[in-house]
C-alpha cells in the first residue's frame, strides 16, 4: 500500500506564475506582428514591430528580455530605450495623426517634452492593447480559450 498526502481544499489556492505573465505578453506582441498587413499604414503596429525587434536583437539576451517584458507587464512609467524608435514614434505623437500615446491627453496633442522623453512601457502596453482590441484578439481568444487565464484582458492602470 502506498502512503498518500491529504490536503484540505480550503488550503489549496492558485499561484501566480510570473513566467506565465511574461509568456502572455510575448504572445500578444508576436500575435500583433504576425497579423496580415493592414489596408492602411498602421503606425501603432510599426512601433510594436520595432519594439519586438529590439527585444530579440543581437544585443539582447534572455535576462534583458525578461526584464523588458516584466516592465511592460507592470506598466512601468520608465521610458523604453529609444534605440529602436525613429520617425514612426514621432508620427504617433503628431496632432494630425489623431493617435495619442498619452493617457492624460486624449486630444493627441503632446508636448515637446513627451517627444524628448520617449515612450514609456505603460504607453507601449496601451498601444498593444489598442491594437489587440482593433484586431479582434479578445473575441478570438475568449471563444477559443474561455477557460484559460490568457483569454482575459490585462490592462495596465490608466
Amino acid at each position: 500500500a502506498s502512503a498518500g498526502i491529504a490536503v484540505s481544499q480550503r488550503k489549496v489556492r492558485q499561484i501566480s506564475d510570473p513566467i506565465q505573465q511574461i509568456l502572455i505578453q510575448l504572445h500578444k506582441i508576436i500575435y500583433i506582428t504576425q497579423l496580415p498587413p493592414a489596408l492602411h499604414h498602421n503606425l501603432k503596429r510599426r512601433v510594436i514591430e520595432r519594439f519586438k525587434k529590439s527585444l530579440f536583437s543581437q544585443q539582447s539576451n534572455p535576462c534583458n528580455l525578461k526584464s523588458e517584458i516584466k516592465k511592460l507587464s507592470q506598466g512601468s512609467p520608465e521610458p523604453i530605450e529609444p534605440n529602436f524608435f525613429t520617425a514612426d514614434y514621432h508620427l504617433l505623437h503628431r496632432p494630425s495623426g489623431g493617435n495619442s500615446l498619452s493617457p492624460d491627453d486624449p486630444t493627441g496633442l503632446c508636448s515637446s517634452s513627451d517627444l524628448e522623453e520617449g515612450i514609456t512601457y505603460e504607453q507601449m502596453q496601451t498601444v498593444i492593447e489598442e491594437v489587440l482590441e482593433e484586431s479582434g484578439y479578445y473575441n478570438f481568444t475568449s471563444n477559443r480559450y474561455h477557460s484559460y487565464p490568457w483569454g482575459t484582458k490585462t490592462h495596465p492602470t490608466k
